[in-house]
């Protein structure tokens, strides 16, 4: 055999390198058939004394005043000669041309000869050029003539040198071919022997593989299963055969498992083959299930959890395994316990929470015990995150769970549902709802308490949101909303404070579910108005500005208040909509006013949120074609206390646009200086608030003139709002505020009217009456 190997190794080998050298001579053959089709070189060299000669028969034809050859036919003749050089120059004509140093001397004079004559073409029509042109020409025709015949001799001997070559290559190849087919008739030979070999070899294999099957067909069943407790059962179920393991899992000794010994008297009566919920069925069960686990496991005294499995064989007796399954229990009962508790608190999650409910829900029913849902969240815990970071939030929601945990009583269940929302199942005495008073009272009460984390103190509260079963629900995904929307009452009502569901919450949210759907409706139905509030220069008594209003006219509801549908649409992402159709109006709108008149539009705080909001304007610019210098755009200052730099850059951004940035509401709020210095509004828009308590108090018209000095020293124009009477009038003008608007000249009033207010301009504006 192992000469045999030996010698199919060489013979393929040889196969091998015969393979190769074919290919080597195949590679030489093309090399030389590539050189013999190169003959063409021979072709190129003979155009060109013809090509030549044709140029100097066509300057000798212009010279005598051919009329039938004119300076263009000259010139191509010339072009066709310098081509023809460099076809001679190309690389397909250079083994000919470097065969023979005094070839490439033919060509350089024939170049220096062209360029010579070159220059001489322009001048044809001078008598005695084309003269000039033979005589440069003449002495080249017969270096071209030698160019030629060298070329015809230099391809003759090449072809006759390349058929040689191609011969010997023929004959290389026919003796490695008649080499290979030795080789292969060899190859067969020693192969045929190979498999005669492994036949006789398979022969004996299958022999020994007879007696083997014979000897280990009764312990195929504990091969099977040897990491498992293994025993075999006769009929009586006696012990016919055993593992190790088996004996090890029941603290058994070798003498106590002798053949024949009663399996009832080794384990558990539970555990046998005719115990009840253990048979032959067991076989389907996927031991791997840890969702079933719980169904088929049996404990041992010493802690060790087992499955048991028996399958009955078909001459009679059984083949029982156990496994050992402690350590998947732990697991699974780990999993459970993941499943239904908060990885962060330990508390019970969300599922577990309406676990609890649908327990009391059927506790309701059996005893009529009645209950109560809180759902708490905490106030200012986003601030926590953002100021502090998630490590201490998440430390903070640990301090939270525990106390709301000692809070509560012993009976009652404590959830986190997720982010900083919690909610408490709790038990009630009676229907009387005083204890769920006191405890909601207490849970504030211990939320509020300061907590101390990494040396920072931290105060936060919750809000509670209470349902009570079975008066507002009687399931738990009723309860939960409830007590969800007591929760949005409670916490729109302030900080630290409860709410008891009520019916009412339920119309409410309904109505704020319709409004919603309505608002979206709107703008295509066309309920969506413009006004338009006339904004008063305090110089010159005229109209220079006018703020854009938008109004809701409901086709049931009338006019809704801006103050009850933009805070909804703020909340429901619907304001960029809205804040997009207003932009595009008022543009629209003030492009047939007087070119001084500017519109203002006001921005919600929310469209900064937005990923593009220069974009949106940029938009309604270009498709209005709307004079920038014309558009102001107010904002307040909660815009800059939200990702200040961002918005920063925002506004810039859209004062680049060559439009008017000005700060509504300025006085109210935080007011800080610090926003004047980093962006240069155009315009401050002093607060209402103010202008209604001039003739009241003396301090609010100080506060109304320092803003005026300020954005006078500042270079800002300051407008004040809501003047309503002359005598506020005659304070803001001696305040030294730039403009004003308010009712006392007019309400915001639809577009047409306030085109007729600019129509009607004329003179000093005082009031202005609007029919």
């Amino acid at each position: 055999m192992r000469f045999l190997r030996t010698a199919l190794t060489i013979v393929i080998l040889g196969f091998i390198a015969s393979a190769v050298y074919i290919s080597a001579l195949v590679l030489q053959r093309q090399a030389a058939l590539e050189d013999v089709g190169l003959g063409n070189v021979t072709w190129t060299v003979a155009q060109a004394p013809g090509e030549f000669a044709r140029l100097e028969q066509r300057v000798s034809a212009f010279g005598m005043n051919d009329d039938r050859i004119d300076a263009d036919e000259v010139r191509l003749r010339f072009d066709i000669v310098v081509n023809r050089l460099k076809a001679l120059r190309a690389k397909g004509v250079e083994k000919f041309v470097e065969s023979d140093p005094r070839l490439g001397r033919i060509l350089d004079d024939l170049e220096a000869a062209l360029d010579q004559t070159r220059p001489l073409l322009d001048d044809l029509s001078v008598p005695g050029t084309p003269g000039r042109i033979l005589t440069i020409l003449e002495p080249i025709y017969p270096k071209l003539a030698r160019l030629s015949a060298s070329g015809n001799m230099w391809n003759s001997a090449r072809i006759a040198n390349d058929r040689h070559s191609l011969f010997d290559l023929q004959w290389a190849l026919t003796w490695v071919t008649i080499g290979m087919i030795a080789g292969g008739c060899l190859l067969i030979l020693l192969l045929l022997i190979h498999n005669g070999l492994l036949g006789r070899a398979q022969k004996i294999l299958r022999a020994k593989e007879q007696t083997v099957a014979l000897q280990n067909a009764r312990f195929d069943a504990a091969i099977e299963a040897m990491s498992l407790g293994l025993c075999l059962l006769d009929e009586q179920n006696r012990v016919i055969v055993h593992n190790s393991r088996f004996t090890a899992l029941f603290g058994l000794d070798e003498a106590q498992v002798a053949p024949g010994t009663p399996l009832a008297d080794l384990i558990a009566p539970d555990l046998l083959p005719d115990a009840a919920g253990i048979s032959a069925g067991d076989e389907t069960r996927d031991r791997n299930d840890i969702a079933v686990l719980s169904d088929h496991i049996h404990h041992l005294p010493n802690g060790v959890v087992l499955t048991a499995s028996h399958e009955r064989m078909g001459e009679g007796g059984w083949v029982c395994t156990f496994e050992d399954v402690t350590e998947r229990h732990r697991v699974q009962d780990r999993v459970v316990h993941m499943a239904h508790h908060d990885a962060l608190t330990d508390m019970p999650n969300r599922l577990l929470f309406w676990q609890s409910i649908g327990q009391a829900l059927r506790g309701l029913v059996a005893n009529g015990k009645p209950f109560v849902i809180l759902c708490l969240d905490l106030d200012r815990f986003k601030e926590v995150n953002d100021t502090l970071g998630h490590p201490t939030g998440d430390a903070l929601l640990r301090k939270v769970a525990k106390r709301l945990h000692d809070a509560v009583s012993p009976g009652d269940i404590v959830a986190r549902l997720g982010g900083d929302e919690f909610a408490v199942l709790h038990s009630c005495a009676d229907t009387s709802l005083d204890s769920t008073r006191e405890l909601a009272e207490r849970l504030i009460a211990t939320v509020s308490r300061p907590y101390h984390i990494d040396g920072n103190e931290i105060h936060v509260s919750t809000s509670i949101g209470i349902a009570m079963a079975p008066r507002d629900g009687d399931d738990t995904d009723q309860l939960m909303k409830n007590a969800d929307l007591a929760l949005y009452r409670a916490k729109a009502d302030g900080t630290a404070v409860y709410r008891f569901f009520s019916q009412q919450m339920e119309e409410q949210l309904q109505s704020r579910r319709n409004l919603e759907a309505d608002m979206r409706h709107g703008i295509r139905l066309g309920q969506f108005e413009v006004h338009y509030q006339p904004q008063i220069s305090l110089k010159t008594r005229r109209i220079v500005a006018s703020e854009a209003l938008v109004r809701w006219r409901h086709p049931q509801r009338g006019l809704i208040s801006p103050a009850e549908f933009i805070p909804l649409a703020e909340e429901t992402g619907f304001i960029d909509t809205l804040g997009e159709w207003v932009l595009l109006q008022a543009c629209r709108d003030a492009l047939g006013w007087p070119g001084n008149i500017r519109v203002c539009v006001n921005l919600s705080p929310v469209q900064f949120r937005q990923t593009d909001l220069v974009g949106t304007v940029k938009a309604a610019l270009a498709t209005t074609k709307f004079d920038a210098r014309r558009l102001e755009l107010e904002i307040t200052e909660s815009v800059l206390l939200q990702d200040n730099a961002a918005n920063l850059d925002v506004l810039s951004r859209l004062r680049s646009l060559g439009l008017t940035i000005a700060l509504d509401d300025f006085g109210t709020g935080y007011s800080s200086l610090s926003y004047l210095q980093r962006f240069p509004f155009d315009k401050l828009k002093i607060d209402r608030s103010f202008v209604r308590d001039l003739e009241s108090r003396p301090d609010s018209f100080a506060i109304v003139q320092s803003i005026a000095t300020l954005g006078r020293n500042l270079n800002m124009l300051t407008t004040a709002e809501g003047v309503e009477t002359q005598a506020q009038l005659d304070l803001i003008t001696k305040a030294g505020c730039s403009e004003t608007q308010g009712y006392y000249f007019s309400p915001p009033v639809p577009e047409a009217e306030f085109r007729a207010m600019l129509d009607r301009q004329s003179g000093t504006v005082t009031s202005v009456s609007v029919a």
